[in-house]
């Protein structure tokens, strides 16, 4: 049976769970905890709120093989929910605006290597 009260599915590429730390902005902002990634963007634990549409640089090292590499994308701030109950984080979820081929390879192969880790 069909539940037509549930949102249709708008995301273009699979996520996958992954945990690492992530750097988000240029000056305060700083680090995050990653949560899940694909190719169109991420959610990640802040303890900085952010408004809706900030437009954000996203940094990090992802593991490919026995080496890392870094990544670097820009990105905007689609949802932000405040901290439940006993968390001090925000759950923040970035949609990526801008990626250089060479940004695109590392995060193709990334997430390529990590294929059975989907999360649902």
């Amino acid at each position: 049976m069909t539940d037509n009260n549930r949102p249709k599915e708008r995301r273009l590429h699979p996520r996958y769970a992954i945990d690492g730390d992530i750097k988000l902005g240029v000056g305060k902002e700083g680090a995050a905890l990653l949560v899940n990634l694909s190719m169109s963007g991420l959610a990640c634990l802040s303890p900085v709120a952010f408004d809706e549409m900030a437009i954000l640089e996203i940094t990090m090292e992802l593991p490919l093989g026995e080496a890392r590499e870094a990544f670097k994308a820009g990105g905007a701030v689609v949802r932000c929910e405040g901290p439940g109950d006993g968390e001090d984080r925000h759950r923040v979820a970035i949609f990526f605006t801008h990626m250089d081929d060479r940004n695109r390879g590392v995060l193709e192969r990334f997430l390529a290597e990590r294929g059975d880790t989907r999360d649902a």
